[in-house]
C-alpha cells in the first residue's frame, strides 16, 4: 500500500521541543522545532466516553491522525492544523508505527491525540 492510497488530504504542524543545552544553573534549556508535514485526522468510530460537566452529559471522541513514515513525532510533541473541524492545537498522546505488510519497514505513524485547552 502506498501512502497516496491512505490518502494525507489535510496538513499539519508539529511541534516538538528538544534540549539543546544547559544554562548557568544547569538547567535544560529547549529549543522550539516546527515541521509541516501532509496528514489525516480521523475520528474513532468507537463510541466516545461520557463526560458529566455542569452544563450536563457531553459526548467526548478520540481524535487520531496518521502521518507518513519520514516525520519524526514523539509523545508530548504538539500538532496544530487550520484543517475545518480540526482547527485545534493537540498534544501526542502516542505513537503507533504501521509497519508494511510482510515487512518491518514503517508504512505510516497513527498518533492518538488530546486537544489542548
Amino acid at each position: 500500500m502506498s501512502i497516496h492510497a491512505i490518502a494525507l488530504i489535510h496538513e499539519c504542524t508539529i511541534i516538538s521541543n528538544t534540549q539543546s543545552g544547559t544554562d548557568e544553573y544547569g538547567s535544560p534549556v529547549y529549543m522550539e522545532n516546527s515541521t509541516v508535514s501532509s496528514c489525516r485526522f480521523l475520528v474513532s468510530d468507537e463510541p466516545g466516553k461520557i463526560d458529566e460537566l455542569e452544563s450536563g452529559k457531553h459526548t467526548v471522541s478520540e481524535v487520531s491522525v496518521i502521518l507518513p513514515s519520514d516525520v519524526v513525532v514523539e509523545a508530548g510533541d504538539t500538532i496544530s492544523s487550520m484543517v475545518p473541524g480540526y482547527s485545534h492545537s493537540y498534544e501526542v498522546l502516542s505513537v503507533k508505527p504501521i509497519t508494511q505488510l510482510f515487512n518491518s519497514t514503517v508504512h505510516h505513524y497513527e498518533c492518538k491525540l488530546k486537544a489542548v485547552e
